[in-house]
Formats: structure tokens, C-alpha cells, sequence
């Protein structure tokens, strides 16, 4: 279970890292911060919601969570990057 959290900080540091160069790359309005935010909450919680259910020995548990928190997790971040993040200026 250790290793679960080590790896989610990981993933969260990366993902800090990836908005910094977004927000150095583009201008960025609340909209488009709102919606990688909350693709990435739900990818987190996907990631969190299968391996713990895995180690409980649920992997039908597992495989929802997959489902029903990692798919609305993709297609949100998908098209906030379609709709805001190739539409937006560059800066510099």
C-alpha cells in the first residue's frame, strides 16, 4: 500500500510539472484550469480506487472503478485539451 502512494505523489509531482510548462506555453483562461483539473483528480482517484481494491481482493471493484472514475477522467481531459488547450494563444 506504500508503494501505492509513493507512486500517486509521483504521478501528482509529474503533474504539477506538465501545468507549469502548460502555463508557460499558453494562455490558459479558468475554464481550461477547471477541466485538467479535474480529469486529473479523477485519474488519481481511478488509480487509487483500483489498487486498493486489488490489495482488498476485489477486482470486480477494480475494474468498475476503472469504469466508472478513469473513463470520465479521460474524456474530460481529451476535450479540455481539444476545446481550450490548442485553442489558446501561445505566449512568447
Amino acid at each position: 500500500m506504500g508503494l501505492m502512494w509513493f507512486v500517486l505523489g509521483l504521478i501528482v509531482g509529474l503533474s504539477v510539472l506538465g501545468g507549469l510548462e502548460l502555463h508557460k506555453r499558453f494562455d490558459l483562461d479558468w475554464r481550461a484550469w477547471s477541466g485538467l483539473l479535474l480529469g486529473e483528480l479523477l485519474l488519481l482517484f481511478c488509480i487509487a480506487w483500483s489498487v486498493a481494491s486489488m490489495a482488498e481482493g476485489v477486482p470486480r471493484a477494480a475494474s468498475m472503478g476503472l469504469l466508472l472514475f478513469g473513463g470520465p477522467g479521460l474524456i474530460t481531459l481529451v476535450l479540455t485539451w481539444r476545446l481550450f488547450v490548442q485553442n489558446a494563444q501561445r505566449v512568447g
